[in-house]
């Protein structure tokens, strides 16, 4: 397969350009690149002229360019470079009656004049000398791509998954006895294992200079109170029967700390790396900061509470609009009033009034009373609840956040699926034609049946990845109807005086509405049917 080149011929009467059509399967020559070869030489010409000459043609064709008979030129090689400077394309020009050809010892110092140091394929200068073939382009020289390392990873062998939801009783109460949300661990037990970074190779692109693989990310063990690293640096072990927190990429392991009466002026503060259990009441004016979880059998005042996992409160927070509530995994307290609060996971509650709540998931606000009323309600997947609002039309602010890294993820996949499913189409048309002929003992060329052949495995992969494409279509369905969109579910009533948010899209509640969900829908907020 030859592409279309040209060269120039001296003849008596001027020089001619002649111009060869490519073989079937051939790339037409650019006019464009005949004339940037004449200029380079200065050779006059009528640009139209040429343009017309190469419009259409299946054969052989010649213009008389100028009457002037010019020099003969040697054969000609033109190099690019890549932007990234990992290819070098060659290609070549044919000489005029009387130029000399390129030898390979030429063309390699023309590379090497243009700073091209590595990388040199001399397998394909080798192939063009051979072959000869003119304006078509030959890599001669390549990067050596780096050798990619791989990133460290740690692996946890205890519970770091705080998710898990306390159980509700049949009167509508939470059962705060059944949490079981510590992540409980023996002495001598290993808690983590690392597997080291690896770091990568340079490679080389073609003018000899480095290049760099991806930085991997580099992670250490680090050794905390209560556990100890192996000397290799790659397992961490518990020192203690207790409770084992991951905070910040950290493990924490502690006992718990626990006081048998109230948060007050008897105990000061409590600071503690580990688990606080507090028997009585949090006062007001006091702080209770833990690496592990806050649980409070009494009633928290207008106190804070910081935790790096749970805060469990088995009554609830009067905060008087000073107290806080900030935990890096979840909430649940008996109810919540004039505090501000706020949860990496989610939060679970029987009420929340005159508050500032956010959770990173979700918020449920149920049991006997299930009601918000007052303040801002934030969460990044979904609020439900009985009641929102009032009849008194106190200003009630709820949002809910969305995911739109699942919502591209579902897109891109929707389309890939329809790009395969014609493919299928295609494919399968194709088969049944050949099988058709196959049936009826049809006499078929080698080459369909090689086509055949392929065409079944092509189809089977194709259905292979579709049949993907829906396990995770249904996967993403999932959890974009469950978190990612984001809604607002009331069993009861949402009260006018309420503002609903959802991914940026709000609306304002005019009239009482009984057993809704709010979702969005397109770019509105839109109220359905309580499901």
């Amino acid at each position: 397969m030859t592409n279309g080149y040209f060269r120039l011929e001296i003849r008596n009467d001027g020089t001619y350009l002649i111009a060869y059509p490519p073989e079937p399967g051939g790339v037409p020559c650019d006019p464009n690149e005949i004339l940037n070869y004449l200029d380079i030489y200065n050779v006059d010409y009528d640009k139209i002229a040429i343009y017309n000459l190469f419009r259409n043609f299946s054969e052989k064709k010649e213009l008389r360019i100028t009457a002037i008979k010019v020099s003969a030129f040697d054969e000609t090689m033109n190099l690019e470079i890549s932007d990234n400077f990992t290819v070098v394309t060659a290609r070549f020009y044919p000489e005029v009656e009387g130029g000399k050809k390129l030898t390979k010892d030429e063309i390699l110092w023309l590379a090497n004049k243009r700073g091209i140091k590595s990388g040199i394929k001399e397998d394909v200068i080798d192939k063009f000398l051979a072959e000869r073939q003119y304006c078509t382009p030959y890599i001669i020289a390549e990067a050596e791509p780096p050798v990619e390392g791989s990133d460290a990873v740690v692996e946890y062998f205890f519970n770091t998954d705080l998710t898990k939801k306390p159980k509700m009783n049949e009167d509508g109460s939470v059962d705060f006895h059944q949490l079981d949300n510590l992540s409980k661990v023996e002495k001598d037990q290993v808690l983590a294992v690392l597997t080291p970074a690896v770091h990568g190779k340079p490679g080389v692109d073609v003018l000899g200079r480095a290049i760099q693989p991806r930085k991997v990310n580099v992670i250490f063990l680090k050794q905390s109170k209560n556990a100890r690293l192996t000397s290799d640096g790659l397992q961490l072990i518990s020192n203690v029967n207790g409770h084992a927190v991951l905070a910040d990429k950290q493990v924490f392991v502690s006992d718990t700390y626990e006081i048998p009466g109230n948060v007050d002026v008897a105990t000061g503060d409590i600071e503690y790396n580990g688990t606080v259990i507090v028997a009585g009441n949090v006062n007001s004016g006091y702080k209770v900061h833990a690496d592990g979880d806050v649980i409070v059998e009494g009633i928290v005042e207008g106190a804070e509470i910081f935790a790096g996992g749970q805060i469990v409160l088995k009554r609830g927070i009067q905060g008087m609009n000073k107290g806080i509530l900030n935990a890096g995994a979840n909430i649940v307290a008996k109810f919540i009033e004039s505090a501000e609060v706020r949860a990496g996971g989610f939060i679970q509650t029987e009420s929340i009034m005159h508050s500032k709540v956010t959770a990173g998931a979700e918020i449920i606000v149920r049991g006997k009373k299930g009601f918000i009323t007052g303040g801002i309600i934030r969460a990044g997947k979904f609020i439900e609840a009985k009641t929102a609002g009032s009849v008194m039309g106190t200003q009630t602010v709820i949002e809910v956040g969305e995911n739109m890294n699942l919502v591209e993820e579902e897109r891109e996949l929707l389309n890939e699926k329809r790009t395969i499913r014609e493919n299928i189409d295609k494919t399968e048309k194709i088969l049944f034609f050949i099988s058709k002929k196959i049936k009826d003992r049809e006499q078929l060329p080698k080459e369909k049946i090689i086509q055949f052949q392929q065409l079944s495995v092509s189809n089977k992969e194709f259905k292979k990845r579709i049949e993907e494409i829906n396990a995770r279509l249904e996967e993403l369905d999932l959890m974009l109807e469950n978190s990612t969109k984001g809604y607002v579910l009331v069993d009861d009533v949402i009260y006018p005086g309420c503002k609903v948010t959802i991914s940026n899209i709000s609306t304002y509640i005019r009239s009482e509405t009984k057993h809704c969900r709010l979702i969005r829908d397109g770019a509105d907020v839109r109220v359905t049917a309580y499901k």
